[in-house]
């Protein structure tokens, strides 16, 4: 586990650096932002339930964002998340054998200065298949792996991002593990 860790941590790096070239800044821009890898990994497990379970609208993981720069979401088969789109609708997210979700938290959105959104998504029950007697939602499983900027630091719109044309700063500057434990405490 701790190998795995150790990769999605040198896999943040890796990302952030192919972000930073998207924002015209130089590639290494967010090295000295992610040194420490204060990141969190989930293995999370929803259980097998009743079809009636999900009648009347219910959904596994309500509506929200993340709270850092990125999460690195791997899916089992089983599907279900959805990510919200700019006009309140939900597309699904067709898990992908191999591959591994992106999804931009809300401190990437305060350093973009709102030119990357963070992802809104929740995870909802896929229609059960059409077989005879299935009457049960098997479990379904994932691994987020929450990618934060080094508690340390603050966070605050980069160059280019803000002035002329693209308006002026949405947000104030934030210390990012003050921030973190902020949404924490407000989620928990």
């Amino acid at each position: 586990m701790r190998d795995f860790f150790e990769q999605c941590r040198l896999l943040h790096a890796v990302v952030m650096k192919g972000i930073a070239i998207g924002l015209g800044l130089e590639p290494g821009f967010f090295e000295d932002y992610v040194k420490q890898g204060d990141n969190t990994l989930r293995l999370l497990h929803y259980p097998g339930v009743s079809a009636d379970a999900f009648a009347n609208g219910r959904v596994r993981a309500g509506l929200h964002s993340d709270y850092g720069s990125i999460t690195l979401l791997f899916q089992d088969t089983r599907g279900g998340l959805q990510v919200e789109r700019q006009d309140g609708t939900f597309a699904d997210v067709t898990p992908i054998e191999g591959t591994i979700v992106l999804n931009a938290g809300d401190l990437l959105s305060r350093w973009s200065n709102g030119m990357i959104r963070s992802t809104r998504h929740r995870v909802v029950e896929p229609p059960l298949k059409a077989e005879k007697g299935q009457d049960r939602y098997p479990p379904r499983y994932s691994v987020a792996y929450f990618c934060n900027p080094d508690f340390d630091k603050t966070i605050e719109a980069l160059p280019g991002t803000y002035g002329g044309d693209k308006g002026e700063k949405k947000w104030g500057p934030v210390n990012s593990g003050d921030y973190l434990v902020y949404r924490l405490s407000a989620t928990y």
